[in-house]
């Protein structure tokens, strides 16, 4: 695989790279927003990793949209009434990252499973991460980054955004706490997750 396309929600005034062959990855119900909707045309696979019930209780729109889709719909668990739905990787990630719980967003889950796929290159769009609701996730999506660089991964980000694309070997490694649990997979709660400490 040469190319995995990482697309967020963000606004960006940039134009959307060029799909060509590369994969084209997508979250939640960001293809239901008519703004950004044409930014995830060509789309190969969708993430959403939050139970059934959270989405159909939080985006009414998103639970229908995933279930006529016919590219593999991440999940943590195969849901009958989504054909697409599709078992998330995790024995894969953990064999490659065992023992991480470096994990604030979905973005940490989809930069995890692009990087176990050894692509050349991975390309992130709309992932801004400035406003202060999504600070906490800035230092664990920086460290996945760097874990793709670290294995001469191609890193490239076609938004302004808070996530820096140069290796850095001296970054520090999250130190995350047991009492810190791993979004979506245990939790959606954002004070239960780690938060900027360092190590």
């Amino acid at each position: 695989m040469h190319t995995v396309q990482v697309f967020g929600g963000a606004p960006s005034n940039n134009p959307v790279p060029v799909q060509g062959d590369a994969e084209r990855w997508g979250l939640n119900n960001l293809a239901c927003d008519k703004r950004i909707a044409a930014r995830f045309r060509g789309a190969t696979r969708w993430f959403d990793l939050h139970s059934s019930e959270h989405i159909q209780a939080r985006r009414l729109n998103a639970y229908p949209w995933l279930c006529r889709q016919t590219i593999p719909v991440y999940r943590w668990a195969i849901d009958a009434q989504m054909p697409m739905s599709t078992v998330y990787p995790l024995g894969a990630v953990a064999t490659v990252f065992p023992g991480c719980r470096i994990f604030t967003s979905t973005l940490d889950w989809m930069l995890a499973a692009a990087i176990v796929l050894e692509p050349k290159r991975i390309e992130l769009f709309g992932w801004r991460m400035h406003h202060p609701q999504y600070r906490h996730q800035v230092t664990s999506g920086q460290w996945w980054v760097n874990q793709a660089l670290s294995r001469g991964i191609e890193v490239v980000n076609y938004s302004r955004s808070a996530l820096v694309m140069t290796y850095n070997p001296t970054l520090p490694t999250p130190l995350v706490l047991p009492t810190h649990l791993m979004y979506g997979l245990e939790t959606t709660d954002r004070s239960k997750l780690y938060h900027a400490v360092s190590r």
